[in-house]
């Protein structure tokens, strides 16, 4: 066991520090995170099938506009396209984006069993740049908060540049009341193989608190039998009502409606989510 280098990456890091590893294209964790997103009643990779059943009739019937047939609607982080394949269904032009190949290929296939026409596209979604085409695009279950400040900036430019004049952006984040100062942690478990490595690891996690950045950082240090170690980050940047105005006004978005969630649930400043419809 290599005591040394786990001390080193045991420790705090500079904030947004990146990992060199590949978590959502991982041959092995992009199949556990596949079987989350398809388990009905989980909660983990996507929102449970009732929840999302929930948001599509309130889009579909109070947000999405109304003359479905020919409006295009992009949806990035579409994961195997469980929201996408409804909207389709619905009417909508569809084009979902993911950068995890297995998602994109089982996505892909279901659309081909169905004979749904959805453009579904392996791609890592900051690297967008289309000009004034989807009348809606979505970023569902708080994929922003993951994102470093340099890649959340560039990819609202990006957003707002692929939208078209008056098309809304659609998406969630966490707020500050989903976690505070007690949420910082340390745990391990060891397995015989599971969601972090297929053969026999240990996985050592702690929780990080950047409180003057309003993010926290889960870091997870995974050591195999033949003492392989892998280490994986994942932010988690949260927000305020008055935090998310100030970043959508500069930007250039207007005309923003707050919610609890993507259901529609009224706001409250007690929501461990905050939605967002805002509009080009």
């Amino acid at each position: 066991m290599n005591i040394k280098k786990l001390l080193e990456l045991s420790k705090k890091p500079e904030i947004f520090t990146r990992s060199d590893l590949d978590f959502w294209d991982d041959w092995h964790i992009s199949k556990q995170m596949l079987n989350a997103h398809l388990d009905p009643d989980c909660d983990a990779a996507s929102r449970n099938f009732e929840t999302i059943s929930s948001s599509i009739n309130w889009l579909v019937e109070e947000i999405l506009p109304d003359h479905a047939h020919g409006t295009g609607l992009l949806d990035l982080g579409c994961g195997p396209g469980l929201y996408a394949a409804e909207l389709a269904r619905a009417g909508y032009r569809v084009t979902g984006i993911d950068y995890s190949r297995r998602s994109i290929d089982y996505a892909r296939e279901e659309a081909a069993a169905e004979g749904l026409e959805i453009e579904y596209i392996y791609q890592n979604y900051l690297e967008i740049d289309y000009q004034e085409e989807f009348d809606v695009i979505m970023l569902i279950y708080c994929d922003l908060g993951a994102l470093t400040d340099k890649e959340r900036d560039h990819l609202l430019n990006r957003v707002y540049q692929a939208l078209k004049p008056g098309g809304l952006f659609i998406f969630d984040v966490f707020s500050d009341k989903n976690r505070d100062e007690s949420s910082t942690r340390r745990s391990w478990e060891i397995n015989d193989g599971g969601f972090w490595h297929p053969e026999p690891h240990l996985a050592l996690t702690e929780t990080f608190l950047y409180q003057k950045n309003d993010t926290f950082l889960d870091q997870t240090i995974v050591m195999t039998e033949s003492g392989e170690i892998n280490l994986y980050r994942i932010y988690d940047h949260f927000y305020t009502r008055d935090s998310a105005v100030t970043l959508l006004d500069s930007h250039g978005f207007k005309d923003h409606e707050f919610y609890s969630d993507l259901t529609g649930k009224s706001y409250s400043n007690q929501s461990e989510t905050i939605a967002l419809v805002t509009r080009r």
